[in-house]
Protein backbone atom coordinates (compact mmCIF):
# COMPACT_ATOMS: atom_id res chain seq x y z
CA UNK A 1 0.00 0.00 0.00
CA UNK A 2 1.60 3.27 -1.06
CA UNK A 3 1.52 6.03 1.93
CA UNK A 4 -0.99 8.03 -0.28
CA UNK A 5 -3.04 4.78 -0.24
CA UNK A 6 -2.57 4.68 3.39
CA UNK A 7 -3.12 8.44 4.17
CA UNK A 8 -6.69 8.04 2.19
CA UNK A 9 -7.61 5.11 4.40
CA UNK A 10 -6.44 7.03 7.93
CA UNK A 11 -8.72 10.34 6.81
CA UNK A 12 -11.52 8.16 5.63
CA UNK A 13 -11.75 6.70 8.78
CA UNK A 14 -11.70 10.45 11.02
CA UNK A 15 -14.96 11.74 11.97
CA UNK A 16 -16.18 15.20 10.44
CA UNK A 17 -14.68 17.16 13.59
CA UNK A 18 -11.16 15.60 13.07
CA UNK A 19 -11.48 16.21 9.23
CA UNK A 20 -12.58 19.76 9.34
CA UNK A 21 -9.21 20.14 11.79
CA UNK A 22 -7.35 18.45 9.63
CA UNK A 23 -7.85 20.69 6.75
CA UNK A 24 -7.43 23.88 8.99
CA UNK A 25 -3.83 22.32 9.76
CA UNK A 26 -3.30 21.40 5.90
CA UNK A 27 -5.25 24.76 4.11
CA UNK A 28 -4.72 27.86 6.04
CA UNK A 29 -6.41 30.71 5.65
CA UNK A 30 -3.31 32.69 4.81
CA UNK A 31 0.21 30.83 3.96
CA UNK A 32 2.20 30.17 6.94
CA UNK A 33 5.87 29.47 7.02
CA UNK A 34 7.11 26.14 7.59
CA UNK A 35 8.20 26.63 11.16
CA UNK A 36 5.02 28.21 11.91
CA UNK A 37 3.68 24.79 10.32
CA UNK A 38 5.80 22.87 12.45
CA UNK A 39 4.86 24.73 15.81
CA UNK A 40 0.91 24.69 14.92
CA UNK A 41 1.41 20.50 14.40
CA UNK A 42 3.79 20.16 17.45
CA UNK A 43 1.21 22.42 19.55
CA UNK A 44 -2.04 20.28 18.07
CA UNK A 45 -3.86 18.00 20.74
CA UNK A 46 -3.59 14.66 20.69
CA UNK A 47 -7.14 13.08 19.06
CA UNK A 48 -8.92 10.55 21.03
CA UNK A 49 -9.72 7.77 18.38
CA UNK A 50 -12.59 5.45 18.86
CA UNK A 51 -11.15 2.00 18.98
CA UNK A 52 -11.77 0.57 15.20
CA UNK A 53 -9.24 3.99 13.98
CA UNK A 54 -6.52 2.95 16.20
CA UNK A 55 -6.81 -0.79 15.28
CA UNK A 56 -6.82 0.35 11.48
CA UNK A 57 -3.88 2.45 12.25
CA UNK A 58 -1.50 0.27 13.96
CA UNK A 59 -3.23 -2.70 11.13
CA UNK A 60 -1.65 -0.11 8.38
CA UNK A 61 2.03 0.66 10.96
CA UNK A 62 2.52 -2.92 10.91
CA UNK A 63 1.82 -4.38 7.71
CA UNK A 64 4.72 -1.24 6.40
CA UNK A 65 6.78 -2.81 9.91
CA UNK A 66 6.49 0.89 11.41
CA UNK A 67 5.04 1.53 14.96
CA UNK A 68 5.71 4.99 16.09
CA UNK A 69 4.41 6.96 19.46
CA UNK A 70 2.06 9.98 18.33
CA UNK A 71 4.85 11.57 20.58
CA UNK A 72 7.80 10.13 18.20
CA UNK A 73 6.00 11.48 14.83
CA UNK A 74 5.41 14.68 16.26
CA UNK A 75 8.99 15.25 17.24
CA UNK A 76 9.88 13.63 14.13
CA UNK A 77 7.75 16.32 11.94
CA UNK A 78 9.17 19.73 13.78
CA UNK A 79 12.64 18.31 13.54
CA UNK A 80 12.03 18.03 9.84
CA UNK A 81 10.55 20.95 9.55
CA UNK A 82 13.21 23.09 11.24
CA UNK A 83 15.95 21.80 9.48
Amino acid sequence: MSDVDRLHEIIDALPPQQVHALLTLLVPPQPISDEEFARCLAEAPEEEVDEETTARIFAAEAERGEIISHGKLKQRLYSAMIA
